[in-house]
């Protein structure tokens, strides 16, 4: 593989990932919003913050249909297109007090239909496009680009302080860069192609990202691969409506041979929703508040953001060195440790059995926590879903899976108020440790490295010899 190659993949990594930017700001915005809404009673705000994760299953179970019937482009063109309605919706409310609270939950819910259609498009283009050696790190950016959203959002909390309505205008100028970057550089994805049997337009796509306008032998070895490893034959459901392609799909995930890797990528969902990583995001300000960090809670959210950006980073790189349950093992272990012990110093505080608080080490321990969540618990699951499933059903596949962790995410959110009036915050900490030493159990058990193997033989892992994926009909 040329330097070329290797820096035409790492731009179209950058590019078709760039369109998560902004959903991942949604994940974030409430956060920095919470605090300037101070009208709404607590009822209002759980479900302000929650709202979009209600929302995002509908989103992840369209992509996969989107992305099976359209292309991965139309896919990843369609996710900009959500999430630049949904934030010029909240940067309406800001300008329209009566109607503010209506016009919130719908851009909260526009924004999480994006953050729902974002979860695997991108993933899956580069999981079909990205070189074996490549791969596996290209498809935690879904995750990273999430990360840098995030830390935005943030940023521009801990700037425009309660001028939310400024944030979400700024928001909404990333997806129109998206689509500028969709239009001009990204091609469609061969493998799709191939599907379609639009085979000259594989062969153009292909050299596209090989970076030659010629039919070279790395290209047509790339094709020949491409056509041995997948058998091709006419499409009926090119006929069908969207709605008969996916009740076809979703039958094909009643098979053994489909169900298998759902079971294992849902567990891996559950556990990285029930360890508290996304509720911390929606809720930073007024965790940080709570943990009496010695620091302006914008400022210390934005440091634990850069911390998460920079696990983000690393993971990209040292998924190809350790592997992915390597990975998640310390990830399970760091999450428990780091919750645990969070859990314990508010019990001490909250006792006076601490002789003065000590309020740098909860700040320590979320950026910890932040910081090993990054590396294994919060990327993975959504590598793991691009991954483990058929070609002929890997973008329905890979979007029911993100719409299940984010009906998880909906109940983690918005019972975060109410587990914390039950159970004190000490409480719900120590209830995420122990989840995270669950969930590290389960990594142990049950998870099968994919480090160095191509999709085929990752698949091959779930289906019994001489077993083949049931095709779509």
């Amino acid at each position: 593989m040329t330097g070329k190659t290797v820096l035409k993949q790492i731009s179209l990594a950058f590019l078709s990932n760039f369109s998560n930017i902004a959903p991942g700001m949604a994940i974030g915005f409430s956060a920095v919003a919470i605090p300037a809404l101070r009208q709404l009673t607590t009822a209002q705000i759980s479900w302000f913050a929650s709202i979009a994760s209600l929302a995002t299953p509908l989103g992840c179970l369209c992509s996969g249909p989107i992305a099976d019937r359209f292309g991965r482009r139309n896919a990843i063109r369609a996710v900009n297109v959500c999430a630049l309605i949904g934030w010029l919706i909240i940067g309406a409310a800001f300008y329209s007090p009566a109607q503010q609270y209506g016009l919130l939950l719908a851009g909260r819910f526009v924004t999480g239909v994006a953050a729902g259609l974002c979860g695997s498009p991108a993933s899956v283009y580069m999981a079909e496009v990205a070189s074996v050696e490549l791969r596996s790190v290209f498809t935690t950016w879904v995750s990273l680009f999430y990360a840098i959203g995030i830390f935005i959002v943030y940023l521009l909390g801990l700037i425009f302080k309660d001028d939310w309505g400024s944030i979400a205008l700024i928001a909404a100028v990333f997806p129109l860069i998206g689509l500028l970057f969709l239009q001009l550089f990204i091609p469609e994805s061969p493998p799709w192609l191939v599907t379609k049997q639009r085979f000259e337009e594989a062969r153009t796509s292909m050299c596209r990202l090989h970076g030659t306008r010629t039919y070279t032998e790395d290209v047509q070895l790339e094709m020949e691969t491409l056509l041995n490893n997948r058998r091709v034959k006419k499409e009926k459901t090119q006929q069908k409506t969207l709605p008969q392609q996916f009740v076809k799909k979703l039958k094909m995930l009643t098979r053994p041979n489909f169900l298998r890797p759902y079971r294992l990528v849902l567990a891996y969902f559950f556990f990285q929703q029930f360890t508290g990583i996304f509720a911390i995001m929606y809720y930073a300000i007024d965790i940080v508040k709570g943990a009496q960090v010695a620091l302006d809670p914008h400022v210390a959210i934005v440091a634990i953001a850069l911390v998460r950006l920079a696990g983000m980073v690393l993971i990209s790189f040292l998924s190809t060195r350790l592997g992915r349950r390597t990975l998640g093992l310390a990830s399970g272990v760091g999450i428990a440790l780091s919750m645990l012990a969070l859990g314990s110093y508010i019990v001490l505080l909250k006792r006076g059995l601490m002789a003065q608080p000590l309020p740098l080490v909860p700040l320590a321990l979320l950026v910890f926590y932040f910081f090993i969540t990054t590396i294994g618990f919060y990327p993975l699951p959504f590598a793991l879903a691009s991954e483990v499933y058929p070609k002929n059903i890997r973008g329905t596949a890979a979007g029911i899976s993100t719409a299940s962790t984010f009906v998880f995410n909906f109940v983690v959110v918005k019972l975060y108020p109410t587990m914390v009036a039950a159970l004190g915050d000490f409480g719900v900490f120590y209830f995420y440790g122990g989840m995270g030493v669950v969930g590290t159990l389960f990594v142990l058990v049950c998870m099968p490295e994919t480090k160095g193997r191509t999709l085929e033989e990752i698949q091959a892992y779930f289906v019994p010899p001489g077993a083949e994926p049931p095709e779509a009909k």
